[in-house]
C-alpha cells in the first residue's frame, strides 16, 4: 500500500481532488493536437531570456464583517458583508526583476435580498464602502458576490494586458471571458474533475519538469493542456507540480500549441517553493508576491473590522445636540 502526503497545506483544501467530469456544459475533453486520440508529451520551448514578456494577474478578497439588516415588520433578516477585494498584475520583462503593475483596491458593503436602501457611513481614517445589492437571500450569497466581482475584475485586467500583445496568465479558468484571439491563458492550480479518459488521465503525471501534454478541448471554446512545473517529492502525490493551462480556440491550434510550448519552458523557473508558499509548487512565486502585496494594500484586517463596526455604531448613535 502506498500513501502520499500533499505539500499543499490543508487549509487550502486539496489541489488534486479529481472526480469524473460532471459538467454537462463542457462534456468530455477531446485530444486535438497529435492525432489518433493519442496523448503525447511535448518538451517546453522557452523564449530567449531577453525576449520574455509575461504578465501574471491575480486577486485576493476578504470578508471583514458580517452584517444583518432586519426586514421591516416581517421578522426576517437581510444578510450582508463588509468586504474588500484587490487585484493587479506582475510584469516580467526579459531578465529584469519582476515588477508590480497597477493594483486596485475596492471596499464594499454587499447586501442580499435586493436591499438598496442600506449604506455604511464613512469613518475616520479614510474607511469607506461602496454599497452593492444582490437579489439572493442565502447567508453566504454576499461572500459569493464578492468572489464573483473579484473574478470579473481579474479577467478584465487580463484582457487589457493581452490586448497590448503581452502573454498574460490569469488565475483560474478563462470563464466568463468570450472566445477571442487574445494571448490570455487561464492558469488552473487545482484539479477537481477528470477531463481525460482513464488511460490518458493516468499518463499525465509521467512527465518530466518542463514538459506538457497534447492539447485537448475543454468545451467548445478552449484548448487546454497539463504542464509539469515542479518535481514530485519522495512522499508527494504523482500529481504534485502539475498545473493546467487554457487558451481560446480563436487563437488557432498552431498558435495555442506554440504558447503552450513557451509556458512549459517558462513556468518551472517561477514555481513556488514550500518554505515560502503553502501552495507550492503550483502557486507561482511572482503570484505569491503579488498576493502579499495586495493584502498589504487592503490594510490590517483587524482595523478594517473595527472600522466596519464603528460605521454601524454611528448609525445607532443619537444625533449631535443642536441638530
Amino acid at each position: 500500500m502506498r500513501i502520499y502526503v500533499e505539500d499543499w497545506q490543508v487549509e487550502y483544501g486539496r489541489p488534486n481532488l479529481v472526480a469524473d467530469d460532471e459538467d454537462a456544459n463542457e462534456g468530455s475533453a477531446t485530444l486535438v493536437e497529435d492525432g489518433d486520440g493519442r496523448l503525447a508529451r511535448h518538451e517546453g520551448k522557452p523564449p530567449a531570456p531577453e525576449r520574455l514578456s509575461l504578465a501574471c494577474v491575480d486577486g485576493v478578497r476578504r470578508a471583514e464583517a458580517l452584517l444583518v439588516l432586519p426586514e421591516d415588520g416581517s421578522g426576517d433578516q437581510a444578510h450582508g458583508i463588509a468586504g474588500c477585494l484587490a487585484y493587479g498584475s506582475v510584469l516580467i520583462e526579459g531578465e529584469r526583476r519582476p515588477e508590480f503593475g497597477p493594483c486596485q483596491v475596492e471596499r464594499l458593503a454587499i447586501w442580499g435580498s435586493s436591499r438598496k436602501d442600506a449604506t455604511l457611513p464613512e469613518v475616520a481614517g479614510g474607511w469607506r464602502w461602496e454599497s452593492m445589492s444582490i437579489s439572493r437571500t442565502e447567508i453566504h450569497a454576499p461572500l459569493r458576490a464578492l468572489e464573483t466581482r473579484m473574478t470579473a475584475k481579474e479577467r478584465g485586467l487580463a484582457e487589457e494586458l493581452a490586448e497590448k500583445h503581452r502573454l498574460t496568465l490569469v488565475d483560474g479558468t478563462l470563464k466568463p471571458l468570450r472566445n477571442r484571439p487574445l494571448r490570455v491563458v487561464g492558469y488552473v492550480k487545482t484539479h477537481h474533475r477528470r477531463l481525460l479518459e482513464g488511460a490518458q488521465h493516468r499518463q499525465v503525471p509521467n512527465m518530466d519538469v518542463g514538459w506538457r501534454t497534447s492539447l485537448f478541448t475543454v468545451g467548445e471554446e478552449r484548448f487546454s493542456a497539463y504542464v509539469r512545473i515542479g518535481g514530485q517529492s519522495s512522499l508527494g502525490s504523482p500529481w504534485a507540480g502539475i498545473v493546467r493551462i487554457e487558451m481560446f480556440q480563436a487563437l488557432g491550434l498552431d498558435v495555442a500549441a506554440a504558447i503552450a510550448d513557451q509556458l512549459a519552458g517558462i513556468l518551472p523557473r517561477f514555481a513556488g517553493v514550500a518554505h515560502r508558499d503553502p501552495r507550492a509548487p503550483q502557486n507561482l512565486q511572482p503570484v505569491g508576491a503579488l498576493e502579499s502585496h495586495l493584502r498589504r494594500l487592503m490594510g490590517v484586517p483587524g482595523l478594517a473590522t473595527r472600522a466596519a463596526r464603528d460605521s454601524v455604531a454611528s448609525l445607532a448613535a443619537p444625533p449631535p445636540r443642536g441638530s
